[in-house]
């Protein structure tokens, strides 16, 4: 059975370890790999992802299959005055990205942005990294591109509006 729900401290580790296994095939080359492990520990921390669930400082939503949490998206709401969120994070293990979990995952923010009020949902990508498509598929717009200087490393900013 495959569902979505939230987060509660007690997945932190669970998080961390969807992060871990995602960032793990982005470099073979061992000083990348002990940077990106740095990154990891210091994003994905036990305390940092308690203090952030607990606070209602990031929303974490989990994709669960055969009651395992294998992906997750995290977003803060922008402001309450824009009625506005960011998504901050999507990560699916390797061996689920075929079954479509990160679209489940997009469309149930766009849904709990809704139910909240909110009509505006932004995501910022490079373009050589990210789904894009994913976004577009599911009504994203580019609102801005910022240029950092090296080809293929532009950010793009979309915007959904509902």
């Amino acid at each position: 059975m495959r569902y979505i729900r939230k987060a509660t401290p007690a997945d932190a580790e669970r998080i961390r370890y969807i992060a871990e296994q995602c960032w793990g095939l982005a470099s073979n080359d061992k000083d990348a790999q002990k940077k990106i492990g740095q990154m990891i520990h210091d994003i994905y921390s036990r305390r940092k992802l308690t203090n952030e669930i607990n606070n209602n400082i990031s929303i974490f939503l989990l994709a669960i299959e055969r009651e395992q949490a294998v992906a997750f998206i995290s977003y803060t709401s922008a402001s309450t005055k824009l009625n506005a969120c960011e998504i901050n994070a999507l990560y699916c293990l390797p061996e689920t990205q075929v079954k479509r979990l990160d679209e489940l995952l997009v469309s149930e923010v766009i849904k709990n942005t809704i139910a909240a009020e909110g009509n505006r949902i932004f995501v910022v990508l490079t373009k050589c990294n990210g789904p894009v498509g994913l976004f577009e598929r599911r009504g994203f717009r580019p609102l801005e591109t910022k240029d950092q200087g090296d080809p293929g490393h532009e950010i793009l900013v979309l915007e959904c509006t509902k």
